[in-house]
């Protein structure tokens, strides 16, 4: 890839790229997009850190991947030219979701968040962004949620589960986090994608490792332990939980 793309309308319309904005809008935005080259295997941005750039693939392919509890990449998509990633950058106080790396030598447009929606749509940039998170976030985390079932086994699923119903339907209690929703073994079943019998027999090893409470019909969950199962966070000596 020894030629650099010329960033251009012409450009930006042949690569679908913002299909919805004028012309005028195109030209307003491109003096503030940064064209840069990443060579394969280039780390672009990691998974965890805060997102401080927004980036649209102008020429090449580029690769999102996590990484399993146990170290395992998994590959969540590939980037073609024309796609914007890292929008998790628009969304107020949230880090980036995945690793992403050059799968092929890049070219890449790179623009701050706010400098994006300011020029694009002329809102302030702190009103988009907290609709965004109210809104898109949910559904952010529910793709997250389902990329990292890949390579779990059943119990860190089932744990993984846990952790989400406790932080939306979980009341704090001296014992965990109490779950409100009454769910059956069924409900779980489909959750995680097992069958009944074996989300049974893991419950009751969860229970074994009092990382999960009954209190009559109602489960009472405990995070840190669950947190741990789940390959969210590892365990110091003495018993701290730190997080990964």
């Amino acid at each position: 890839m020894a030629r650099t793309p010329v960033l251009n309308v012409t450009t930006l319309r042949r690569l679908r790229a913002l299909p919805w904005a004028s012309d005028r809008q195109l030209e307003q935005l491109l003096p503030h997009l940064t064209l840069q080259r990443a060579e394969r295997q280039a780390t672009l941005f990691a998974e965890g850190e805060q997102g401080h750039f927004l980036y649209l693939l102008i020429a090449g392919a580029a690769k999102l991947t996590l990484r399993s509890a146990e170290g395992e990449e998994i590959l969540v998509s590939l980037i073609a030219p024309g796609e914007f990633f890292g929008i998790t950058c628009l969304l107020s106080e949230s880090s980036r979701g995945f690793h992403c790396e050059a799968f092929s030598d890049c070219w890449i447009a790179a623009i701050r968040p706010d400098t994006f929606v300011t020029t694009l749509l002329g809102v302030p940039f702190a009103e988009f962004s907290g609709f965004m998170s109210s809104t898109v976030s949910r559904w952010a985390a529910l793709l997250d949620r389902y990329s990292r079932f890949q390579g779990l086994g059943l119990q860190q699923r089932l744990a993984f589960a846990l952790l989400e119903l406790a932080q939306k339907f979980g009341v704090q209690d001296d014992r965990g986090t109490i779950l409100v929703l009454q769910l059956t073994h069924d409900d779980l079943a489909n959750l995680v994608g097992a069958s009944r019998q074996k989300v049974t027999e893991h419950i009751k090893e969860l229970e074994r490792r009092e990382a999960l409470l009954r209190d009559g019909r109602r489960l009472i969950v405990a995070p840190e332990r669950l947190q741990i199962i789940a390959g969210l966070a590892v365990t110091r000596v003495g018993g701290e939980v730190e997080g990964r």
